[in-house]
């Protein structure tokens, strides 16, 4: 993923015996070295950056705490099938699902409904499971979830503790671009959540902290899109501009009270079009 630069190595050419000193030192052990100091220099910066980036931006656990605040129940709420999940075929694909589905077992969650959480959270099992990671997923959530389940806020926690986990394991091993799709996925679904919550429904002061909610996600689609930039090559060109057309939306977004049920219409429609790059 990082574009390691090759180390540059400058000898100097002085009289005959310095010369002999000079090529005797192993051309292959000194570039090795200074190869590891810039790959590491290069490493670090990057973990720096990620982390630094991905810090800015919420945890998709946020948006249903302050959906679970208010009432609003689950009516024209649409949830990606858990069958979609036999049809992702690539790694990223992969990824981004698991992000999606953890988001999805979340709402569910929040919604006290036990049985889709089931269904929801096997998807997820297996997903971490072909992503390598099945040991993270086991160690935070499986073994305590089913006497979890039906408490709501430490399932919440266990939930957001295994989110974290599973971006530290892919951070700690090097696989920035899986730990960003992710979050891409989760990021996504639960603003695919938010908006469908909103549609058919004028602002009023019930339902006013969820459209704050979508008003502030202008600065975080600015913020995801910076992630991107740093692994573009690695991601593909179809969910970048997709990415980049969502960013450009929100921005148009002037204040909360900006935003009308035609907005809403065209942002659901812009997410579906993204999650659909994602999940192939």
């Amino acid at each position: 993923m990082l574009a390691f630069i090759p180390a540059l190595m400058l000898i100097s050419c002085g009289g005959g015996e310095q010369a002999n000193r000079v090529t005797e030192v192993p051309t292959e052990e000194v570039s090795d070295d200074n190869d590891t100091q810039e790959g590491e220099q290069i490493s670090e910066m990057a973990d720096f950056k990620f982390h630094t980036m991905i810090a800015n931006l919420p945890s998709p656990l946020q948006t249903f705490q302050l959906i679970s605040k208010v009432d609003v129940g689950m009516d024209g709420v649409s949830l990606t099938p858990t069958s979609r999940a036999s049809k992702l075929s690539t790694g990223s694909a992969k990824a981004y699902g698991y992000g999606v589905f953890m988001a999805d077992m979340g709402f569910m969650a929040y919604e006290h409904q036990n049985q889709q959480v089931l269904d929801y959270f096997q998807v997820c099992r297996d997903l971490a499971s072909q992503l390598g990671a099945g040991d993270v997923f086991d160690r935070t959530i499986s073994k305590n979830f089913e006497k979890n389940t039906s408490e709501n806020e430490r399932f919440v926690r266990m939930m957001d503790e295994a989110f974290n986990a599973m971006d530290d394991y892919m951070v700690n091993n090097e696989r920035f671009v899986n730990a960003t799709e992710i979050f891409v996925g989760s990021w996504v679904e639960s603003q695919v959540i938010a908006t469908q919550i909103l549609i058919g429904k004028e602002r009023n002061e019930k339902n006013l902290p969820i459209y704050e909610g979508i008003y502030v996600q202008k600065q975080h689609a600015s913020n995801l899109m910076n992630v991107l930039g740093e692994i573009d090559q690695e991601i593909n060109t179809e969910v970048f501009v997709a990415v980049e057309d969502l960013m450009m939306f929100y921005a148009g977004f002037s204040t909360v009270e900006s935003i009308s049920q035609d907005d809403l219409k065209s942002l659901q429609q812009k997410l579906n079009t993204l999650k659909q790059e994602l999940l192939g």
